[in-house]
């Protein structure tokens, strides 16, 4: 079966965030959206099915999970990611940054240090801040356009007394997916300091064919017992209005401690349909994502290309994975500001300014290129012939 990743689809009046609310947002509403993370894609077509199959009963009371949701996850990842799991060790929830905010709060004290990795997905900072934990920054390395860990610089972090690690792996905004070496001396680490690892693995499926996805749990069984491992179909297969997702702990003992948080928070099962669509896509979606990352890949070529034919200053950083592209204004020689204001007011394009993700963001942007290659070129541009003016 094929799938049309090229059809353009009116998203307007959904309620759609990345486009109903651009006035709201962007003090326009002429914005070509390009931030938020979900996608301009139709998700995986059995998902529709089964969803209107569900809809069909009418009657929506309380759900659960059951062996079938449990075995279409299972399976899932020990296909995808060779990632085998006892099914004693899943909790849901409607996110992982509830989760997140579970686990800081579950396996944290507050004053307690927890490490991230700038520039980085913004709920990170909020997460720790929050509950009035201590955040300490290990921020990555830029190599030419390339980001990397500075490990030597965490182990001081870690010989400080850091008490957690918040992994994004693969990493929003930068598009690294780390390799096994990179993740092994990191659990490493983690083991020598007894540092509990709160893995942010919901980009794990989209990793393109130069790469390969590594969860953390998997390396060896000194760093599984040390590892929370959060991940979610809802970037997968944009279906993160839906609110799924899962977290693998590592024992019964530290699950049970989680699951009493998450009870506490007020999060003791999800909605029907989120069950109904855990199910559909891990059984059926598989050829679906194969051709989105197709896709992805030739989107991401576009905008090199693009770039490459106009020295404008402006270059897209190495990417291996997720559909978010972290753009380098510093070449432009603007100042930040100077550069939102002109995606904003001159290319009409709208992006996820790179301060959100930390200080490391100053002169960078986070575009979204989960569209139609239609809309991804006039992104660009329109961003070329403002920047060339």
């Amino acid at each position: 079966m094929t799938y049309d990743f090229k059809q353009t689809i009116n998203r307007e009046n959904t309620r759609s965030v990345k486009y109903d609310f651009r006035e709201k947002l962007f003090g326009r509403q002429d914005v070509l959206p390009m931030w938020v993370a979900d996608m301009d894609f139709t998700s995986v077509p059995e998902l529709q099915d089964a969803l209107i199959e569900r809809a069909k009963h009418n009657v929506y009371g309380y759900t659960s999970y059951d062996d079938a949701i449990l075995n279409a996850i299972l399976g899932w990842l020990k296909n995808r990611h060779q990632f085998e799991v006892s099914t004693d060790l899943l909790s849901f929830s409607p996110g992982v940054i509830p989760s997140l905010h579970a686990l800081v709060q579950t396996f944290t004290a507050e004053h307690d240090q927890i490490v991230i990795q700038p520039p980085v997905y913004p709920p990170f900072f909020s997460v720790i801040k929050s509950h009035n934990r201590e955040l300490v920054e290990n921020p990555l390395m830029n190599r030419n356009g390339r980001y990397e860990m500075d490990f030597e610089h965490l182990e001081e972090l870690f010989k400080q007394g850091a008490k957690a690690f918040i992994l994004c792996s693969p990493h929003n905004p930068v598009g690294r997916v780390w390799t096994k070496e990179e993740l092994t001396r990191l659990a490493d680490l983690c083991v020598q300091y007894n540092v509990y690892l709160f893995s942010n693995e919901i980009h794990a499926d989209i990793v393109f064919k130069q790469a390969k996805h590594y969860p953390v749990a998997t390396l060896n069984e000194e760093i599984n017992q040390l590892t929370f491992t959060l991940m979610a179909p809802s970037k997968t297969f944009n279906i993160a209005g839906l609110q799924a997702s899962f977290v693998v702990s590592p024992n019964q003992e530290l699950k049970e401690k989680f699951d009493q948080q998450l009870m506490q928070q007020g999060f003791a099962s999800l909605n029907t349909f989120a069950f109904t669509a855990l199910e559909a896509v891990y059984k059926h979606g598989e050829p679906w994502l194969d051709g989105l990352i197709k896709q992805l890949e030739e989107n991401k070529a576009l905008i090199d290309q693009k770039l490459k034919e106009n020295e404008i200053g402006i270059s897209s950083v190495y990417t291996e994975g997720t559909y978010l592209i972290w753009l380098d204004f510093s070449g432009t020689g603007l100042k930040h500001d100077d550069i939102k204001r002109k995606l904003n007011d001159e290319a009409k394009v709208g992006l996820n300014e790179g301060k959100m993700f930390g200080a490391q963001g100053e002169q960078f942007m986070r575009m979204n290129i989960a569209a139609p290659p239609e809309t991804v070129e006039e992104g660009i541009n329109r961003i070329i012939k403002a920047f060339k003016s």
